[in-house]
């Protein structure tokens, strides 16, 4: 059975029973597919019903997914899922290139078969069906409808909450990260911070004058006077010695390496004074065979680093609170998004070098090759 744009079935018709199976087929590399637990209105209310790549289940396994190079398969409990969620969205996203570039994007439930690549033109981003309760039943609605912008740009669409509640439910950790440390207090002013220009390396180990433990990359920019608001979004990348990437902190992914690098939250706007974003890393606490980590930003909003006249990143060491190094976004160049700096292990103690580097794509995955290019 071959479904089309628009139409509308009663899911009973094609899948019997309470538990459905939704299989998702598509040939583009690093294309994700994910489904979203929404309310009447759509909104993700609970970030943990968001189930991806990074989150493979909901709370209670009422939606389990199974992902291979070519398929995602969604096996859904109906019955089970909270009053709450009364809808359920299948996507596709991709975070660099429009979907119709893939050779094949299909969705199948049961007997029924919807070829979505028809109706698409330059979306990375789309809503390819939904499974929603009506009048006591549910129902599917083939849709194939998105926009231009990648899985934080559908994340927004869908409420824009996942990382403001502080729960890290996207994260790939199994237990609760702790709480992040307090803002540091102001740099202490004997010796100053180093002030870096592009491609210049330090060795915070120096720097500090004492063991290096725990440090915070740190964040901030200033909120827009006029238009749209400035939404800077702050990230790291963490690799081994092989150039592996091994983790990956942001927004939607809030802890890392068992808690050892734990981001603070999505700031919309720049509101407040100090760092904007944060993401602290317990040294001590990386996995042995980690070397680097790469702290990336973009601007969602879509200003460029030269437009934002108070933006900087800078690295404070944890325990005494002092500013080790900082560096001006502006040095970035005229982009929306860029490799910030490394921070890399040698003998000689941990180094960071500023990298000012322009780097592609609406989330951090898509970051991860520029990286490598870099390390």
């Amino acid at each position: 059975m071959e479904l089309i744009a628009g139409q509308k079935l009663k899911l009973n018709e094609l899948a019997p029973g309470d538990t459905v199976t939704v299989q998702v087929a598509f040939r583009l590399p690093d294309t994700d597919i994910s489904v979203f637990g929404l309310d009447d209105e759509r909104q993700l209310k609970d970030d943990r019903y968001m189930v991806f790549f990074n989150q493979p289940r909901s709370p209670h396994g009422e939606i389990q997914a199974d992902f291979t190079a070519e398929q995602a398969t969604f096996k859904v409990r109906l019955g089970d899922l909270p009053p709450g969620v009364t809808r359920l969205m299948f996507t596709a996203t991709h975070d660099t290139r429009p979907l119709r570039d893939a050779q094949q994007l299909a969705l199948t439930l049961g007997p029924a078969r919807f070829d979505v690549l028809p109706g698409l033109q330059g979306e990375k981003a789309v809503m390819l069906a939904e499974l929603y309760r009506h009048g006591g039943e549910w129902r599917v609605n083939m849709v194939a409808q998105g926009f231009n912008g990648g899985l934080a740009a559908l994340v927004t669409y869908f409420g824009g909450e996942v990382a403001e509640d502080g729960a890290g439910g996207t994260g790939a950790d199994d237990t609760v990260p702790a709480p992040l440390p307090p803002a540091p207090p102001p740099a202490v002013p004997t010796g100053g911070p180093v002030n870096l220009s592009k491609n210049q390396t330090v060795n915070l180990s120096k720097v500090s004058a004492e063991p290096l433990t725990r440090v915070t990359f740190g964040l901030g920019w200033e909120p827009a006077v006029q238009g749209r608001s400035v939404d800077l979004d702050a990230g790291c990348l963490v690799f081994d010695g092989r150039k592996k990437d091994v983790d990956k902190v942001w927004f939607m992914n809030l802890s890392g390496q068992r808690g050892a690098v734990r981001h603070s939250g999505d700031n919309l706007t720049g509101r407040g004074d100090g760092d904007d974003e944060r993401i602290a890393v317990d040294l001590t606490r990386l996995d042995p065979d980690v070397r680097w980590l790469v702290l990336t930003v973009n601007s969602f909003s879509g200003q460029r680093f030269t437009t934002l006249k108070k933006a900087y990143c800078r690295v404070l060491n944890d325990v005494t609170g002092r500013e080790l190094a900082r560096y001006e976004l502006m040095d970035a160049g005229n982009v929306t998004g860029a490799l910030l700096a490394k921070l890399e292990r040698t003998p000689e103690g941990w180094q960071f070098t500023a990298l000012g580097v322009p780097g592609g794509g609406m989330t951090l995955r898509a970051l991860v090759k520029p990286a490598q290019h870099v390390l």
